[in-house]
């Protein structure tokens, strides 16, 4: 257990904070999920390899498990607010009843668990955490060399797993299960022309053609798959911070004599909430004490301390600290933006010509479900970005302005904003005025403006385009009856296919109507 709290307890406070309110509370959180597991280990139970996943699991049980205690303060408003939007049922009635459901109803949490754990380890280390083979090898107990082979072996296992507990699956039929081969062929076909008979049965089927979108992305998209699927909650914030956490202890590797052993500094190696510099945590004595004696008693110390080394109030959310500048954090202040490029007009108020209600600090706008890019599918180089106030496509080059989260709705539960991770603020079309755009057609402008907690003119729902079994999305702007907006879509304004090339920089993207299934109005949403 030692050893476990050395290796994973940066990572396991990373994902507590996510759903609570402060620090104080993420460490209890972290001190809980840790002494359960030392309880399971007591009595035989416990994983014996893939101890990460599982210390995570353990952290949103609990957490889920506070939300009906006096505790309940203490948790993140956005952890409350998926709580209490989880699938009702007949058959589940608290929380924990409804979450255990989602994982037995998930075919990817099913086939991630019934991997050997070994696999499941080198899965989650390598496609989730990013860590390189050497220090995967050495929580497996194996050289370096193999862990590629591992993981490459992992891999395969899953897809396999996967579409074996789909041909399980209850709600699938005999037909479903003659085609199920078909589908791992269909997501390994890439650039081949696609199986007709298998296009007919998805067309009919959402069952198997919501499997192909789920292998499809643990296919391609692993890293961020596996953790949507397997915590169901803050995957996005856990994976941008632990980015961040690897990002920061790079950089500051040389400037860390006091790091333990193992490469856990003593406050947790995040660089957020730093110690007070007369923290007995400062010292690796101590810190090194408080590890050894979890094997021994089911405690952790609780570390109180804030972002200015003073003790923090209970009103300071966790999510809100953006020291670390490397991926998106969970929520970002909206920044002032840039000059509008020429032709392009910002939205400044919604259709009804009321003035818009900026939320600034993005508070109680709802869960980030998703953190990843738009990349155009017609022009699979060029991906969605801001410029100034304006929403172009611009060259893929891994930035954060190109980095999107879809950001939940409280009162439209298939649709959600789209906020860009650089600026905090959304995109818009609240304005909603037709011009006849590059193309001769109707469209409307987006531009970037501060999120509204009402969210009209800033909603958006993700609908796969099956025809094509492609992977990619049609980006629906809100369809509301007597908008006019309705049933339009986020796209390129030049989506005419067979005219002249769109600028090599700042392509603009408009609002517009879905012509002739062109592939300039679609995109691949990286990481969904």
């Amino acid at each position: 257990m030692e050893e476990l709290y050395r290796r994973h307890r940066s990572a396991v406070l990373s994902y507590a904070r996510t759903c609570c309110r402060d620090p104080h509370t993420a460490e209890d959180l972290v001190s809980e999920a840790f002494a359960r597991t030392l309880q399971v280990v007591r009595s035989g139970g416990g994983p014996e390899a893939a101890w990460l996943p599982y210390l995570l699991t353990v952290v949103r049980r609990v957490a889920a498990e506070w939300a009906v205690t006096s505790r309940r303060t203490e948790l993140s408003a956005d952890f409350e607010e998926w709580l209490s939007n989880l699938p009702d049922s007949p058959e589940a009635g608290s929380s924990e009843e409804r979450i255990l459901r989602l994982e037995d109803n998930s075919l990817v949490i099913r086939a991630f668990r019934s991997l050997p754990e070994r696999w499941q380890a080198v899965l989650w280390h390598t496609a989730v955490e990013e860590e390189p083979a050497s220090k995967v090898a050495g929580l497996l107990g194996m050289g370096a060399s193999g862990v590629g082979s591992l993981a490459s072996r992992a891999r395969e296992g899953l897809r396999e797993a996967y579409l074996a507990v789909h041909v399980e699956s209850a709600s699938v039929s005999e037909e479903c299960r003659r085609y199920s081969s078909l589908l791992a062929a269909a997501v390994r076909r890439t650039g081949r022309r696609s199986n007709k008979d298998l296009d007919r049965h998805l067309v009919q089927c959402p069952h198997c053609r919501h499997a192909l979108t789920e292998l499809t992305d643990l296919n391609e998209r692993l890293g961020s798959a596996l953790p949507t699927s397997v915590l169901l909650w803050g995957s996005s914030a856990y994976v941008a911070a632990r980015m961040a956490e690897a990002g920061a202890s790079a950089a500051g590797a040389a400037l860390a004599p006091g790091t333990l052993g193992g490469g856990l500094s003593p406050n947790g190696g995040t660089g957020w909430w730093p110690p007070a510099a007369d923290s007995p945590l400062r010292s690796g004595a101590f810190a090194g004490g408080v590890v050894t004696a979890l094997a021994v008693a089911l405690l952790v110390l609780p570390m109180p301390f804030g972002d200015d080394g003073t003790e923090s109030s209970p009103s300071q959310a966790a999510p809100a600290v953006t020291e670390v500048e490397h991926p998106p954090p969970v929520t970002v202040t909206a920044t002032p933006s840039q000059q509008i490029p020429s032709g392009q007009a910002r939205p400044a108020v919604h259709a009804s010509g009321k003035p818009a209600k900026p939320s600034p600090t993005g508070a109680g706008l709802g869960t980030v479900t998703w953190s990843g890019t738009l990349r155009n599918r017609g022009i699979t180089a060029k991906c969605v970005e801001p410029a100034g106030t304006a929403i172009v496509q611009n060259t893929c080059d891994g930035s954060k302005d190109q980095v999107w989260q879809s950001v939940s709705s409280k009162t439209s539960k298939d649709y959600s904003r789209l906020r860009n991770a650089a600026t905090g603020e959304c995109i818009d079309y609240g304005a909603a005025t037709y011009h006849s755009g590059a193309t001769g057609r109707d469209v409307i402008d987006v531009g970037m403006c501060p999120c509204r907690t009402e969210g009209e003119g800033q909603l958006f729902r993700f609908d796969l385009w099956w025809v094509e079994n492609d992977g990619s999305y049609l980006v629906r702007a809100d369809r509301t009856d007597g908008k006019p907006w309705d049933e339009m879509v986020l796209g390129m304004q030049a989506w005419w296919e067979g005219g002249d090339p769109p600028p090599e920089t700042n392509a603009p993207v408009v609002l517009t109507y879905n012509y002739y299934n062109a592939t300039r109005l679609r995109y691949f949403v990286e990481g969904r």
